[in-house]
C-alpha cells in the first residue's frame, strides 16, 4: 500500500456520491465498498479500492440486480 491514495470517509463518500452516513451504514452491515481499519476510529478507503468495488456493480438493466453469479 506505499502509493496508493487513502481516503477519508467523508472523502469516500463524495468521490461514490452518496452521503458519509449511507458509507458508515454499509460498512457496518457489509455492504460497502472494502476499507482499512487503523484503530477504532481510524477509517480510509484506498482510492482504486473503490473505482473496481462500483465498478462491480454496473448493470445493463434492472432485470441483472442481484445475480452477481450469472
Amino acid at each position: 500500500m506505499s502509493v496508493e491514495t487513502l481516503l477519508t470517509v467523508e472523502e469516500a463518500a463524495a468521490r461514490l456520491k452518496i452521503s458519509k452516513h449511507t458509507l458508515n451504514r454499509w460498512r457496518v452491515t457489509g455492504e460497502g465498498p472494502p476499507f482499512v481499519k487503523y484503530g477504532p476510529r481510524l477509517v480510509r478507503y484506498i482510492d482504486h479500492v473503490l473505482d473496481d468495488w462500483a465498478r462491480k456493480r454496473l448493470h445493463g438493466s434492472t432485470s441483472e440486480y442481484g445475480r452477481e453469479s450469472a
